[in-house]
């Protein structure tokens, strides 16, 4: 495998591969991966293992089973490394959401149906920076996604998927001295590291990890957000260093910096 995947991820997917192959034989015929692995932003134990599975044809309901128990056996022995992806067949690559039926996808070792994997985000990295496994070269496939599509996409999904986020961490944020410090924690790192890389890919075009996008914010941000960046990175890398004196003021920073970046990407970016 390409030297770039961390050791700890080739021994998943040998896994993976192995069992597939076993279980369900001559039906997988592509794997790549996208995400962190491919962006080079692998955070061990808290980064998953983002993937496209190509088969050859649609799986029945009794293969589905059995690789729903191979993700769930996977997800078992390796509790701190999930792989979320989808299978798609060869000709659903590089096509729009609009175009493909509802494929499998797998998150958190559950197998269910959805297309949002399916999206100018996955093909853009996939298209730049994605890694093959098994299968063609990645540069061999059509991707219909152009800067636009990955503009219009970004928006929508801040007014919609972020907007609520935001909205339910307002209406109870009078109860979020409650909640356990990891818990708040892994909420400010999912939604401030997250938004800032809508913000990254809005002013810039291109897509980076989250990590990356908190430290390239720090340079357009207002100072006032600085703490709760920084707090969002040290979270996400692992690190012991807090930024913020107390959970209220972690919530309330959270909430006025989300509010600060969505109302900045729909004046500056919105048609």
């Amino acid at each position: 495998m390409a030297s770039k995947i961390p050791i700890s991820v080739q021994t998943i997917l040998s896994e993976y591969i192995s069992l597939f192959h076993e279980r369900i034989p001559n039906t997988l015929e592509g794997l790549y991966l996208h995400g962190s692995i491919a962006l080079n932003a692998y955070i061990n134990g808290s980064s998953d293992i983002d993937f496209i599975a190509i088969v050859n044809s649609d799986l029945t309901e009794k293969e589905v089973k059995v690789l729903s128990n191979i993700h769930r056996e996977l997800k078992n022995k390796y509790k701190k490394t999930g792989m979320d992806g989808c299978y798609l067949l060869w000709e659903d690559i590089g096509k729009k959401q609009t175009e493909t039926k509802k494929c499998l996808y797998v998150n958190e070792g559950k197998v269910g149906r959805s297309n949002h994997v399916i999206n100018p985000i996955t093909w853009w990295i996939l298209r730049d920076k994605g890694i093959s496994i098994i299968g063609p070269e990645i540069k061999s496939f059509h991707f219909d996604v152009n800067e636009s599509d990955l503009v219009d996409y970004v928006l929508n999904n801040m007014n919609t998927y972020w907007l609520n986020r935001l909205n339910t961490i307002e209406r109870f944020k009078r109860i979020a001295f409650l909640f356990p410090n990891n818990l708040v924690e892994r909420e400010v790192q999912w939604s401030i590291t997250g938004i800032l890389r809508q913000f990254y890919t809005l002013r810039e075009r291109g897509i980076i990890s989250k990590v990356d996008a908190g430290k390239y914010a720090l340079n357009y941000i207002p100072e006032s957000w600085h703490a709760i960046i920084k707090e969002a990175i040290s979270i996400r890398e692992g690190l012991n260093i807090r930024y913020c004196d107390s959970k209220k003021q972690r919530i309330n920073d959270t909430i006025q910096c989300m509010k600060y970046i969505i109302n900045y990407c729909n004046k500056m970016y919105k048609k």
